[in-house]
């Protein structure tokens, strides 16, 4: 065997390399799980997605740290529902490259909208529909895969199988760092509109305390006015009190002097 039969035969291995196990909507678990069988589970279906046959795909230590981490929410007495299994999902693929602050930003509003929800649009309505979609979207995926294939075997058709791998491996990488660079711009804009919302919701906060502050202010300045005005109209009752005495005290003294005059001879 030649070294470009080789290369050759390589073509015949990447429809098997590029079609990944995936886990059906319909093969999720609909009743809660335990952790030991959750990581059963996912071994199970994505077990042909290993690199070597020692590497895990889920276990007890990753659940607990992505729990930690606040990318999953904690589970209802050690019991894990079908929500959880498909944010374990997401996280699984989203791992190999993002880090642990870009998914929880990814996953932050999908587990504040719909985690647990019941009605409308939910987590396993959205699940399916991604599937499809990336179902649909693979057989581009393909397609681009032999596109490279075919840019290296021309480039390099004469020369040894490794310059032609190398040049695929190469427009690869090239391709994921700039899909990655797209994401990461992505997930940093939802970072900014979920920023905007914390400094929204601490405006509105703030605005609040200054509402309260305000109202106490003017609660204090209208009880001061009305002890000052209560103060002043006890004043005015009092003097009213002593000039209405006074008047009737140099009443009574005309009185008893019109009385005294009456009585001279």
């Amino acid at each position: 065997m030649n070294k470009t039969q080789t290369f050759s035969e390589l073509k015949e291995q990447l429809e098997k390399w590029i079609q990944p196990d995936y886990i059906q909507p319909e093969d999720i678990p609909t009743i809660d799980l335990y952790m030991d069988q959750i990581t059963t589970f996912m071994d199970k279906q994505l077990r042909g997605n290993k690199r070597y046959e020692e590497d895990k795909i889920m276990t007890k230590t990753m659940i607990n740290n992505y729990s930690k981490n606040a990318l999953l929410p904690p589970s209802d007495k050690k019991k894990y529902s079908k929500d959880h299994i498909i944010l374990l999902i997401y996280i699984y693929y989203l791992k190999n490259f993002l880090s642990i602050s870009d998914i929880q930003t990814l996953l932050q509003p999908m587990t504040e909208n719909y985690f647990q929800k019941e009605q409308g649009l939910t987590m396993s309505h959205i699940y399916e529909s991604l599937f499809a979609l990336e179902q649909q979207y693979g057989v581009q995926i393909r397609k681009s895969v032999q596109e490279i294939y075919a840019l290296a075997r021309e480039q390099y058709g004469a020369e040894d199988d490794y310059l032609k791998t190398y040049a695929m491996i190469i427009l690869l990488s090239y391709d994921i760092y700039a899909k990655k660079q797209l994401v990461e711009r992505l997930i940093d804009s939802l970072k900014e509109e979920q920023g905007n919302t914390k400094e929204t919701g601490q405006a509105s906060k703030e605005e609040s305390k200054t509402m309260r502050r305000e109202l106490k202010e003017e609660t204090k300045a209208a009880k001061r006015e009305l002890k000052d005005e209560t103060r002043a109209a006890k004043r005015e009752l009092k003097d009213e009190t002593r000039a209405a005495k006074r008047e009737l005290k140099e009443e009574k003294r005309r009185i008893k002097e019109e009385k005294k005059d009456e009585t001279k001879p």
